[in-house]
Protein backbone atom coordinates (compact mmCIF):
# COMPACT_ATOMS: atom_id res chain seq x y z
CA UNK A 1 0.00 0.00 0.00
CA UNK A 2 1.58 3.43 -1.09
CA UNK A 3 2.63 5.84 1.47
CA UNK A 4 1.39 3.90 5.00
CA UNK A 5 2.46 6.36 7.34
CA UNK A 6 0.92 9.17 5.59
CA UNK A 7 -2.36 7.09 5.05
CA UNK A 8 -2.40 6.37 8.77
CA UNK A 9 -1.49 9.86 9.93
CA UNK A 10 -4.91 10.62 8.38
CA UNK A 11 -6.68 8.17 9.60
CA UNK A 12 -5.88 9.22 13.33
CA UNK A 13 -7.51 12.87 12.24
CA UNK A 14 -10.09 12.59 9.86
CA UNK A 15 -11.51 8.97 11.56
CA UNK A 16 -13.73 6.14 9.89
CA UNK A 17 -14.90 8.11 6.87
CA UNK A 18 -11.23 7.79 5.63
CA UNK A 19 -10.79 4.72 7.46
CA UNK A 20 -13.93 2.95 5.30
CA UNK A 21 -11.79 4.27 1.48
CA UNK A 22 -8.65 3.44 2.86
CA UNK A 23 -9.50 -0.16 4.35
CA UNK A 24 -11.25 -0.47 0.72
CA UNK A 25 -7.86 0.13 -1.01
CA UNK A 26 -6.70 -2.56 0.54
CA UNK A 27 -9.72 -5.31 1.05
CA UNK A 28 -12.11 -4.72 -1.76
CA UNK A 29 -14.70 -2.17 -0.51
CA UNK A 30 -16.39 -0.35 2.49
CA UNK A 31 -19.95 -1.88 3.66
CA UNK A 32 -21.61 1.47 2.99
CA UNK A 33 -20.74 4.69 1.53
CA UNK A 34 -19.28 7.32 4.27
CA UNK A 35 -20.80 10.99 3.17
CA UNK A 36 -23.13 11.84 0.47
CA UNK A 37 -23.62 14.56 -1.99
CA UNK A 38 -26.33 16.68 -2.54
CA UNK A 39 -27.13 18.92 -5.78
CA UNK A 40 -30.07 20.14 -7.88
CA UNK A 41 -31.51 19.56 -11.11
CA UNK A 42 -34.36 20.39 -12.58
CA UNK A 43 -36.91 23.44 -13.47
CA UNK A 44 -38.18 24.10 -10.92
CA UNK A 45 -34.93 22.60 -8.98
CA UNK A 46 -35.24 19.51 -6.74
CA UNK A 47 -32.87 18.07 -4.24
CA UNK A 48 -30.49 14.79 -6.11
CA UNK A 49 -29.42 12.62 -3.05
CA UNK A 50 -26.72 10.34 -3.50
CA UNK A 51 -25.67 8.32 -0.18
CA UNK A 52 -24.78 4.75 0.45
CA UNK A 53 -26.26 2.46 -2.72
CA UNK A 54 -28.96 4.56 -4.16
CA UNK A 55 -29.72 7.94 -5.70
CA UNK A 56 -32.92 9.74 -5.04
CA UNK A 57 -34.84 12.90 -5.65
CA UNK A 58 -36.63 14.94 -2.77
CA UNK A 59 -39.50 17.50 -2.96
CA UNK A 60 -37.49 20.88 -1.64
CA UNK A 61 -40.62 22.42 -0.46
CA UNK A 62 -41.47 19.37 2.40
CA UNK A 63 -38.56 16.72 1.97
CA UNK A 64 -40.99 13.90 0.49
CA UNK A 65 -39.26 11.61 -1.88
CA UNK A 66 -40.61 13.25 -5.26
CA UNK A 67 -43.24 10.97 -7.17
CA UNK A 68 -42.05 9.12 -10.45
CA UNK A 69 -44.65 10.06 -13.11
CA UNK A 70 -44.88 9.12 -17.21
CA UNK A 71 -44.89 11.40 -19.95
CA UNK A 72 -48.60 12.60 -19.41
CA UNK A 73 -48.00 13.21 -16.03
CA UNK A 74 -49.50 10.29 -14.30
CA UNK A 75 -47.87 9.21 -10.69
CA UNK A 76 -46.35 5.61 -12.06
CA UNK A 77 -47.19 2.70 -9.80
CA UNK A 78 -45.84 -0.59 -8.53
CA UNK A 79 -47.44 -4.21 -8.58
CA UNK A 80 -49.21 -3.28 -5.36
CA UNK A 81 -50.58 -0.02 -6.23
CA UNK A 82 -48.35 2.12 -4.32
CA UNK A 83 -46.76 5.03 -5.66
CA UNK A 84 -43.37 4.69 -6.99
CA UNK A 85 -40.82 7.36 -6.33
CA UNK A 86 -38.24 8.69 -8.09
CA UNK A 87 -34.56 6.42 -6.86
CA UNK A 88 -31.87 4.90 -8.89
CA UNK A 89 -30.03 1.76 -7.24
CA UNK A 90 -27.53 -0.59 -8.79
CA UNK A 91 -29.36 -3.35 -11.46
CA UNK A 92 -30.23 -6.71 -10.15
CA UNK A 93 -27.41 -8.28 -8.09
CA UNK A 94 -24.92 -5.68 -8.81
CA UNK A 95 -24.65 -3.66 -5.37
CA UNK A 96 -22.92 -0.26 -5.98
CA UNK A 97 -21.96 2.63 -3.80
CA UNK A 98 -22.53 6.12 -4.61
CA UNK A 99 -20.20 9.09 -3.02
CA UNK A 100 -21.26 11.47 -5.40
CA UNK A 101 -24.27 12.50 -7.53
CA UNK A 102 -25.12 12.27 -10.94
CA UNK A 103 -23.49 15.02 -13.32
CA UNK A 104 -25.84 15.89 -16.68
CA UNK A 105 -24.04 14.76 -20.02
CA UNK A 106 -27.18 15.52 -22.06
CA UNK A 107 -30.79 16.16 -22.05
CA UNK A 108 -32.63 13.51 -20.26
CA UNK A 109 -29.65 11.90 -19.70
CA UNK A 110 -27.00 12.10 -16.38
CA UNK A 111 -23.93 9.97 -15.88
CA UNK A 112 -23.03 8.60 -12.22
CA UNK A 113 -19.84 7.19 -10.66
CA UNK A 114 -20.11 4.61 -8.40
CA UNK A 115 -16.92 3.53 -5.56
CA UNK A 116 -17.54 0.14 -7.39
CA UNK A 117 -15.71 1.22 -10.42
CA UNK A 118 -17.90 1.60 -12.86
CA UNK A 119 -19.65 4.01 -14.47
CA UNK A 120 -23.64 4.28 -14.98
CA UNK A 121 -25.80 6.26 -17.60
CA UNK A 122 -29.50 7.17 -15.99
CA UNK A 123 -32.49 7.67 -17.74
CA UNK A 124 -33.85 11.10 -16.02
CA UNK A 125 -37.61 10.89 -16.74
CA UNK A 126 -37.53 7.09 -15.97
CA UNK A 127 -35.37 6.98 -12.91
CA UNK A 128 -33.49 3.57 -14.86
CA UNK A 129 -29.61 2.59 -15.48
CA UNK A 130 -29.76 2.16 -19.36
CA UNK A 131 -26.36 0.20 -18.84
CA UNK A 132 -27.01 -2.05 -15.98
CA UNK A 133 -23.37 -3.23 -16.32
CA UNK A 134 -21.69 -0.06 -16.28
CA UNK A 135 -18.48 1.03 -18.09
CA UNK A 136 -15.39 -0.10 -16.08
CA UNK A 137 -13.29 2.32 -14.50
CA UNK A 138 -9.70 1.76 -13.48
CA UNK A 139 -9.91 2.43 -9.87
CA UNK A 140 -12.63 3.90 -7.15
CA UNK A 141 -14.23 7.04 -7.54
CA UNK A 142 -14.88 9.24 -4.65
CA UNK A 143 -14.68 12.60 -6.20
CA UNK A 144 -17.30 14.01 -8.77
CA UNK A 145 -16.48 13.40 -12.68
CA UNK A 146 -16.22 16.53 -14.89
CA UNK A 147 -18.37 16.40 -17.67
CA UNK A 148 -17.89 18.84 -21.05
CA UNK A 149 -19.53 18.39 -24.58
CA UNK A 150 -16.89 16.29 -25.70
CA UNK A 151 -15.29 14.44 -22.45
CA UNK A 152 -15.89 13.36 -19.39
CA UNK A 153 -13.07 13.77 -16.53
CA UNK A 154 -12.95 10.75 -13.81
CA UNK A 155 -10.65 10.97 -10.45
CA UNK A 156 -10.15 8.16 -9.06
CA UNK A 157 -9.39 7.33 -5.53
CA UNK A 158 -5.99 5.23 -5.22
CA UNK A 159 -4.59 7.79 -7.92
CA UNK A 160 -4.61 9.07 -11.33
CA UNK A 161 -7.66 11.24 -13.49
CA UNK A 162 -8.98 9.63 -16.57
CA UNK A 163 -10.84 11.01 -19.74
CA UNK A 164 -13.33 9.42 -21.38
CA UNK A 165 -15.17 10.44 -24.82
CA UNK A 166 -18.95 11.27 -24.93
CA UNK A 167 -21.34 9.53 -25.73
CA UNK A 168 -18.97 6.72 -26.37
CA UNK A 169 -17.36 6.38 -23.13
CA UNK A 170 -14.23 5.37 -24.79
CA UNK A 171 -10.97 6.15 -23.05
CA UNK A 172 -8.93 9.11 -24.28
CA UNK A 173 -5.98 9.59 -21.74
CA UNK A 174 -4.79 8.68 -18.47
CA UNK A 175 -3.10 11.75 -16.23
CA UNK A 176 -0.91 9.42 -13.67
CA UNK A 177 -0.52 10.74 -9.99
CA UNK A 178 1.04 8.89 -7.30
CA UNK A 179 -1.58 8.96 -4.98
CA UNK A 180 -5.27 9.73 -5.22
CA UNK A 181 -7.72 12.00 -6.83
CA UNK A 182 -10.01 13.22 -4.07
CA UNK A 183 -11.44 16.29 -6.15
CA UNK A 184 -13.69 17.21 -8.71
CA UNK A 185 -11.17 18.80 -11.57
CA UNK A 186 -11.56 22.06 -12.81
CA UNK A 187 -11.54 23.54 -16.18
CA UNK A 188 -10.59 27.24 -16.93
CA UNK A 189 -9.92 28.96 -20.41
CA UNK A 190 -8.75 25.34 -21.88
CA UNK A 191 -6.91 24.22 -18.90
CA UNK A 192 -8.07 21.56 -16.75
CA UNK A 193 -6.54 21.55 -13.24
CA UNK A 194 -6.56 18.45 -10.95
CA UNK A 195 -5.52 18.09 -7.60
CA UNK A 196 -4.02 15.12 -6.04
CA UNK A 197 -3.41 13.26 -2.72
CA UNK A 198 0.17 13.42 -3.76
CA UNK A 199 1.09 17.08 -2.94
CA UNK A 200 0.23 18.40 -6.42
CA UNK A 201 -1.35 20.52 -8.41
CA UNK A 202 -1.33 19.78 -11.93
CA UNK A 203 -2.60 21.77 -15.06
CA UNK A 204 -3.00 19.74 -18.23
CA UNK A 205 -4.78 20.24 -21.69
CA UNK A 206 -7.77 19.33 -21.74
CA UNK A 207 -7.73 17.45 -25.02
CA UNK A 208 -4.76 15.16 -24.69
CA UNK A 209 -3.80 14.88 -20.58
CA UNK A 210 -0.51 16.62 -21.71
CA UNK A 211 1.01 18.56 -18.39
CA UNK A 212 1.64 22.13 -18.72
CA UNK A 213 3.06 22.35 -15.61
CA UNK A 214 2.93 21.07 -12.03
CA UNK A 215 3.38 22.55 -8.68
CA UNK A 216 4.25 20.55 -5.05
CA UNK A 217 2.37 22.23 -2.36
CA UNK A 218 3.86 20.54 0.36
CA UNK A 219 0.63 19.27 1.57
CA UNK A 220 -1.76 15.85 -0.03
CA UNK A 221 -4.99 18.27 -1.60
CA UNK A 222 -8.51 16.77 -1.18
CA UNK A 223 -10.24 19.67 -2.82
CA UNK A 224 -11.17 21.59 -6.21
CA UNK A 225 -9.45 24.91 -6.52
CA UNK A 226 -11.34 28.36 -6.71
CA UNK A 227 -11.08 30.45 -9.67
CA UNK A 228 -10.91 34.02 -9.76
CA UNK A 229 -10.00 36.54 -11.85
CA UNK A 230 -6.87 35.20 -13.00
CA UNK A 231 -5.77 33.45 -9.96
CA UNK A 232 -6.65 29.68 -7.98
CA UNK A 233 -7.32 29.52 -4.19
CA UNK A 234 -6.89 25.97 -2.78
CA UNK A 235 -6.02 24.72 0.80
CA UNK A 236 -4.01 21.51 1.71
CA UNK A 237 -3.20 19.28 4.26
CA UNK A 238 0.00 20.84 4.75
CA UNK A 239 -2.06 23.59 6.86
CA UNK A 240 -1.35 26.18 4.42
CA UNK A 241 -4.25 28.11 2.12
CA UNK A 242 -2.29 29.51 -1.23
CA UNK A 243 -3.07 31.94 -3.72
CA UNK A 244 -1.75 30.32 -7.22
CA UNK A 245 -1.09 32.21 -10.91
CA UNK A 246 -2.52 30.46 -13.48
CA UNK A 247 1.31 30.16 -14.61
CA UNK A 248 1.51 28.05 -11.57
CA UNK A 249 3.65 30.34 -9.02
CA UNK A 250 2.52 30.92 -5.51
CA UNK A 251 1.36 34.12 -4.81
CA UNK A 252 0.43 34.32 -1.31
CA UNK A 253 -0.57 31.83 1.53
CA UNK A 254 -1.40 31.74 4.44
CA UNK A 255 -0.56 28.86 7.53
CA UNK A 256 -3.64 27.46 9.03
CA UNK A 257 -4.00 25.38 12.37
CA UNK A 258 -4.36 22.13 10.64
CA UNK A 259 -5.44 20.50 7.50
CA UNK A 260 -7.58 21.99 5.06
CA UNK A 261 -10.13 19.70 2.95
CA UNK A 262 -12.47 21.78 1.54
CA UNK A 263 -12.14 24.55 -1.49
CA UNK A 264 -12.40 28.00 0.28
CA UNK A 265 -14.98 30.33 -0.41
CA UNK A 266 -14.06 33.48 -2.29
CA UNK A 267 -16.57 36.36 -1.22
CA UNK A 268 -16.26 40.09 -1.99
CA UNK A 269 -12.28 39.52 -1.74
CA UNK A 270 -12.64 37.59 1.50
CA UNK A 271 -11.64 33.70 1.36
CA UNK A 272 -13.53 31.92 3.75
CA UNK A 273 -12.31 28.57 5.04
CA UNK A 274 -12.56 26.07 7.74
CA UNK A 275 -9.66 23.38 8.82
CA UNK A 276 -10.22 19.95 10.42
CA UNK A 277 -9.72 21.53 14.22
CA UNK A 278 -12.91 23.32 13.76
CA UNK A 279 -11.35 26.33 12.70
CA UNK A 280 -12.86 28.31 10.47
CA UNK A 281 -11.08 31.45 8.71
CA UNK A 282 -12.01 34.96 6.85
CA UNK A 283 -8.80 36.63 4.76
CA UNK A 284 -8.74 39.44 2.61
CA UNK A 285 -6.82 38.45 0.02
CA UNK A 286 -4.48 41.62 -0.46
CA UNK A 287 -2.57 40.60 -4.36
CA UNK A 288 0.67 38.95 -2.62
CA UNK A 289 -0.43 38.42 1.21
CA UNK A 290 -3.74 37.58 3.24
CA UNK A 291 -4.63 39.21 6.46
CA UNK A 292 -7.19 38.16 8.83
CA UNK A 293 -10.46 40.15 8.96
CA UNK A 294 -10.96 38.75 12.29
CA UNK A 295 -8.36 36.30 14.27
CA UNK A 296 -8.97 32.43 13.06
CA UNK A 297 -12.37 31.01 15.56
CA UNK A 298 -12.32 27.70 16.97
CA UNK A 299 -15.97 27.15 16.22
CA UNK A 300 -16.27 23.17 16.44
CA UNK A 301 -14.77 20.67 18.90
CA UNK A 302 -14.02 18.44 15.83
CA UNK A 303 -13.27 18.50 11.96
CA UNK A 304 -14.92 20.61 9.48
CA UNK A 305 -14.44 18.54 6.23
CA UNK A 306 -17.49 20.82 4.84
CA UNK A 307 -17.53 24.06 2.40
CA UNK A 308 -18.34 26.69 4.16
CA UNK A 309 -21.36 28.52 2.74
CA UNK A 310 -21.50 32.15 3.03
CA UNK A 311 -24.75 33.43 2.87
CA UNK A 312 -25.97 37.67 3.61
CA UNK A 313 -23.61 38.30 7.00
CA UNK A 314 -23.63 34.81 8.36
CA UNK A 315 -20.87 31.24 7.52
CA UNK A 316 -22.38 27.98 7.99
CA UNK A 317 -20.57 25.11 8.72
CA UNK A 318 -21.15 21.60 9.45
CA UNK A 319 -18.71 19.26 11.82
CA UNK A 320 -18.12 15.97 12.44
CA UNK A 321 -19.06 16.97 16.28
CA UNK A 322 -22.56 16.89 15.00
CA UNK A 323 -23.51 20.26 14.97
CA UNK A 324 -23.92 23.04 12.34
CA UNK A 325 -22.74 26.60 13.18
CA UNK A 326 -23.82 29.97 12.13
CA UNK A 327 -21.03 32.27 12.58
CA UNK A 328 -20.77 36.15 12.14
CA UNK A 329 -19.27 37.13 8.66
CA UNK A 330 -18.20 40.58 10.51
CA UNK A 331 -16.56 39.29 13.80
CA UNK A 332 -16.27 35.27 13.37
CA UNK A 333 -18.28 34.78 16.56
CA UNK A 334 -21.18 32.08 16.95
CA UNK A 335 -24.44 33.37 16.23
CA UNK A 336 -25.76 30.19 17.26
CA UNK A 337 -26.00 26.19 16.84
CA UNK A 338 -28.11 23.39 15.76
CA UNK A 339 -27.17 20.09 16.97
CA UNK A 340 -27.65 17.34 14.55
CA UNK A 341 -28.12 13.30 14.97
CA UNK A 342 -25.21 12.40 13.16
CA UNK A 343 -21.74 13.99 11.62
CA UNK A 344 -21.58 16.50 8.97
CA UNK A 345 -19.51 15.62 6.20
CA UNK A 346 -21.01 16.40 2.87
CA UNK A 347 -21.34 20.27 1.54
CA UNK A 348 -24.47 22.00 2.51
CA UNK A 349 -26.64 23.77 -0.38
CA UNK A 350 -28.55 26.78 -0.50
CA UNK A 351 -32.17 26.99 -2.27
CA UNK A 352 -33.42 30.65 -2.91
CA UNK A 353 -36.92 31.14 -2.45
CA UNK A 354 -39.03 30.19 -5.18
CA UNK A 355 -43.05 29.94 -6.42
CA UNK A 356 -42.57 27.46 -8.22
CA UNK A 357 -40.94 25.24 -5.36
CA UNK A 358 -43.10 26.69 -2.38
CA UNK A 359 -40.34 28.27 -0.62
CA UNK A 360 -40.72 31.74 0.63
CA UNK A 361 -37.50 32.49 2.24
CA UNK A 362 -33.82 30.71 1.77
CA UNK A 363 -33.31 27.30 3.22
CA UNK A 364 -30.13 25.46 3.72
CA UNK A 365 -30.36 21.71 3.09
CA UNK A 366 -27.80 19.96 5.55
CA UNK A 367 -26.84 16.22 5.22
CA UNK A 368 -25.30 14.42 8.20
CA UNK A 369 -24.14 10.86 8.13
CA UNK A 370 -27.37 8.83 9.98
CA UNK A 371 -29.77 7.49 8.27
CA UNK A 372 -32.28 8.81 10.66
CA UNK A 373 -31.41 12.49 9.52
CA UNK A 374 -29.63 11.99 6.01
CA UNK A 375 -31.12 15.68 5.16
CA UNK A 376 -32.31 18.64 7.43
CA UNK A 377 -33.71 21.74 5.82
CA UNK A 378 -32.86 25.06 7.72
CA UNK A 379 -34.44 28.55 7.64
CA UNK A 380 -31.35 30.53 6.93
CA UNK A 381 -32.07 33.43 8.94
CA UNK A 382 -33.42 31.77 12.56
CA UNK A 383 -31.69 28.14 11.77
CA UNK A 384 -35.37 26.35 12.11
CA UNK A 385 -36.10 23.21 11.50
CA UNK A 386 -38.50 22.98 8.62
CA UNK A 387 -38.14 19.18 7.52
CA UNK A 388 -35.97 16.21 7.77
CA UNK A 389 -35.74 13.17 5.23
CA UNK A 390 -34.50 10.01 6.29
CA UNK A 391 -34.80 6.07 5.83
Amino acid sequence: MKNTTFLKRRLLLIGAAVLLLTAAACVGGPTEATWGQISLIGDPANILFAYNDRIVLIDPADGSPVELRDSNGNIRVDDQGNPRVWQVTGASNTPVLFYTAPIAVEDGTMLTASYNQKLFEVDLAAARITNPEGRSVPGHVVAVPLATEEFVYVPLSEGDLTAYSLPELDEVWTLETTHGVWSEPLLVDEVLYVTSLDHHLYAVDPETGDERWTLDLGGAIASTPVYSDGYLYVGSFGRKIFKISTGGEIVAQYDTNDWVWNSPVLVDGVLYAADLGGYVYALEDNGTSFTPVWQPRKVADRAIRALPLVIDNAIIVGSRDRNAYWINRATGEEIFHREMVGEILANPVLLEPSESLNISEPIVIVSTMSNEELLVAFSVGEGQRLWRYGR
